[in-house]
């Protein structure tokens, strides 16, 4: 196979794309490594779902920020090899076993070409709802990255709700370059072209309920929800052209409440909405503040982004 990455040029052609674009090189490097991760995994046979930031990003082109993780549930499909698993929510010894027995397999499944691919064992889940595999990938910028970001790929595997889902195809910024100068034919196609993302409204409600829930605790870690205060904003923003679905908003977080995807009805009253205690607005405030060098377009500062999503909410109701 024939990829980009192993054109002797592709350094150069980080430069250029970077010099074209105004994004860091580190970025672009890490983005076309995000997008042949994901081709290489749809490879394999496995039977692929994506969500979160990520998804927003590169299947809807919702949000200008680099999410550099990979929302994934994953189930065997065609791959050879992974055990069988009979439930993915219980918490019974047999089913947790079963399921770990699976995320201990998977980490074979996944080969992505010239990435070495590792669970990561810092996160175990003793009830295995999930599991995070790093894709280290051969970047010649990784020491360009953002502190807050990092030196690899992470795939974060679990259970999920999944439906509504719409199949787009994904590219990089490499991948979008090299179109528009009519030169991808030179090499091994490496873009996912059918890739299932979740529906952009189940991120809005479930990044919803993420906040309320994080905030809450004491002492909050900001780091693990503030990105999804411009990602709910900017969906909001695009209500209007999102996919079409069978059920309306409403009737769509009801659904979610129901089966427990989510755990209550979003409210505009929500304290992580008004963050009215100085310390833990501070907390906000200073994530928010550290996250900046992920965005490659104008961002929302998080008051107007708390307004836009009260106001929606209020005219949810």
């Amino acid at each position: 196979m024939n990829f980009l990455h192993d054109d002797p040029e592709f350094e150069q052609l980080l430069v250029i794309v970077a010099r074209d674009s105004g994004i860091s090189e580190a970025l672009i490097e890490k983005d076309y490594w995000v997008t042949h991760t994901l081709w290489a995994i749809h490879e394999t046979g496995l039977e692929i779902w994506f969500k979160g930031g990520t998804s927003l990003s590169k299947g809807f082109g919702l949000i200008q920020r680099f999410s550099e993780d990979l929302d994934l549930m994953v189930l065997p499909g065609t791959a050879v090899g992974l055990p069988e698993v009979m439930s993915w929510t219980s918490i019974n010894k047999g089913p947790v076993a079963q399921r770990q027995a699976f995320f201990d397999a998977l980490v074979a499944a996944l080969v992505v070409p010239a990435v070495r691919v590792e669970r990561d064992g810092s996160r175990i889940d003793r009830r295995a709802r999930g599991a995070d595999f790093l894709c280290h990938y051969p970047g010649a910028r990784l020491d360009q990255l953002a502190s807050a970001m990092s030196p690899f790929v992470r795939l974060e595997v679990g259970h999920a709700r999944v439906t509504p889902h719409v199949q787009m195809p994904l590219s990089s910024f490499v991948h979008d370059y090299l179109a528009t100068q009519d030169m991808l034919g030179e090499y091994t196609e490496n873009r996912p072209r059918a890739v299932r993302c979740v529906h952009p409204l189940v991120t809005l409600f479930e990044k919803l309920d993420a906040m309320a829930r994080r905030y809450e605790r004491s002492p909050v870690e900001a780091g693990t929800f503030v990105r999804h205060y411009e990602d709910v904003a900017q969906i909001i923003r695009s209500v209007e052209k999102l996919p079409e679905t069978e059920m309306t908003a409403v009737e769509l977080v009801r659904d979610l409440v129901a089966k427990k995807d989510v755990r209550e009805l979003p409210n505009p009253d929500e304290p992580a909405l008004h963050l009215e205690d100085p310390e833990k607005r501070l907390a906000v405030e200073t994530a928010f503040a550290e996250i900046g060098p992920m965005f490659w377009g104008p961002r929302i500062p998080l008051a107007e982004a708390c307004a836009t999503i009260r106001s929606w909410l209020a005219q949810l109701e």
